[in-house]
């Protein structure tokens, strides 16, 4: 089976980064030969003598484990996305995991056609002077809610991957959505429910029960108001209402389907799709403009005049 080296871009702050350290013993990872190819401004991990048919497997397994040497460094440290890439020569694309002829003296470099998201300076200062006239954010009716879900909306984009900006979109609607009281038929329920657990811990010697109800007590307050699932949904449908959709119902759906699975991310250890969390971020943007009460324009190219 022929062998490839396996080589990973990787990203570090402007404060950190790698050198090679001469001298050191050679070390192993996954069973092969590790090697740091530093091309500044670029650093690239290497793996070497792997396997062919094993260079996706391995690719996945180093993505697996650099989150946690990022916590031993204690520092930021990223894998590059995209697939895993075949170099038939030494001069290849290095914006991407490659694999490339073991024999080869590999000449990684950046195509020019990088993504960059580039604006001209007349949209910046419009959207400055917008945000300077509205009292949500500069006047006396300032919201730090609003504040700190807009400060999330702008770093969410610093945020490498797709779980990460998931969550981040998703806790927006979260801080944004505010839970509405129950009807009195069902705060009645709670009450009895409340009281009842009152008297058993007061009449119980069972330290454990005793705790057990308490708590049980002090949670209960918390049902007097509708789950943060129902508020969410409650936002989205009026959000899309307010701007004027045919069906804001099924605004209403997905908000909700995208909560469950945060709560499938969180407590499950699944993953987040790019497709999620791109549809977190318009409900997330469309329901900050609303409450913002600046909303005109905000699924069109945002105006310069």
């Amino acid at each position: 089976m022929p062998t490839v080296n396996l080589l990973i871009p990787l990203r570090t702050t402007s404060r950190n980064g790698f050198y090679n350290h001469h001298g050191a013993a050679t070390k192993r990872l996954f069973g092969y030969r590790l090697h740091m190819r530093i091309a500044p401004p670029y650093q690239y991990l290497e793996l070497q003598g792997v396997p062919s048919e094993r260079a996706p497997e391995i690719l996945k397994k180093v993505r697996r484990v650099l989150p946690w040497a990022a916590l031993r460094l204690n520092f930021g440290l990223l894998g590059e996305k995209g697939d895993l890439q075949v170099a038939d020569h030494a001069i290849f694309d290095g914006q991407f995991p490659t694999a490339y002829d073991a024999n080869l003296i590999p000449s990684p470099g950046r195509t020019a056609s990088n993504h960059r998201g580039e604006e001209a300076d007349t949209l910046l200062f419009s959207a400055l002077i917008e945000g300077s006239q509205l009292a949500v954010l500069t006047g006396p009716s300032l919201c730090k809610q609003v504040l700190l879900a807009l400060e999330i909306f702008a770093s969410v984009d610093f945020e490498a991957s797709d779980n990460a900006q998931f969550l981040a979109l998703i806790s927006i609607l979260e801080i944004l959505a505010k839970p509405a009281p129950r009807r009195k038929e069902c705060i009645d329920i709670i009450d009895d429910a409340v009281a009842r657990a009152t008297r058993e811990a007061e009449a119980t010697q069972d330290r454990v029960l005793q705790q057990a109800l308490t708590d049980m007590r002090k949670a209960a307050s918390h049902w007097k108001k509708e789950s943060i699932r129902s508020s969410i949904r409650r936002l989205a449908i009026s959000v899309s209402q307010t701007l004027g959709d045919p069906d804001p119902e099924a605004a209403g759906k997905l908000a909700v389907r995208l909560y469950d699975k945060r709560s499938d991310v969180v407590h499950g250890g699944d993953t987040a799709s790019s497709h999620e969390a791109l549809q977190s971020r318009q409900i997330a943007r469309e329901a900050l403009a609303v409450k913002v009460g600046c909303f005109h324009h905000i699924r069109e190219r945002y105006p310069t005049n």
